[in-house]
């Protein structure tokens, strides 16, 4: 009976095979599970926010509208870029290894701090294309006015307070994942 060796180092490798950590396999797949959510939410607003601009701008044929769907759809294509970018590569662990899964886990993290720069960035940008859209096709008189304005004070202005303190608890909470998981790589690679 003749040895089969490719057979043997097959076996070997199967039993080498590492156990990935049930935690950091759950890990993993919740954190799939919400980027297929933010997929779907990101399709959901496309369609309605997107669409309904753009029926509203071709019903009215009103020039004002049609500037605001335009800004939309430029504010929409920005969005998706970044979104495709900043999940590109973190979907699934490379190997099923419990370092591939660490490091898929440190990446996500990575991509989730600079996705808080981006949306930062973005809802300047689409506060301000906002403002400057309500103020212009308004009839507005007075800045000041405008700006003081009951809606535009709990909308622009205690919103995005709100959502600045969200953003750095956020990014708080990333940051201590992270952290911990680069200590366990960390651990990992040592022993």
């Amino acid at each position: 009976m003749e040895i089969d060796l490719e057979l043997e180092r097959w076996q070997g490798e199967w039993r080498a095979h590492e156990a990935i950590p049930a935690d950091l396999a759950r890990q993993v797949a919740r954190g799939r599970r919400w980027m297929w959510w933010g997929v779907a939410s990101e399709i959901a607003v496309t369609a309605v926010v997107g669409g309904g601009s753009l029926g509203w701008a071709l019903v009215s044929r009103r020039a004002d509208v049609t500037m605001l769907a335009a800004g939309v759809w430029t504010i929409i294509a920005i969005a998706w870029t970044l979104s495709v970018l900043l999940r590109r590569g973190a979907w699934q662990p490379a190997t099923m290894t419990t370092a591939a899964f660490l490091e898929l886990s440190i990446l996500r993290c990575e991509r989730g701090l600079q996705a808080l720069v981006a949306q930062a960035a973005l809802y300047v940008v689409i506060l301000g294309f906002d403002l400057v859209w309500l103020y212009s096709f308004g009839a507005e008189t007075s800045v000041w006015g405008f700006l003081t304005r009951p809606a535009v004070v709990l909308i622009a202005w205690i919103g995005s307070l709100v959502a600045a303190i969200a953003a750095l608890w956020y990014r708080r909470r990333l940051r201590r994942e992270r952290a911990r998981l680069l200590q366990l790589r960390r651990a990992l690679e040592e022993g």
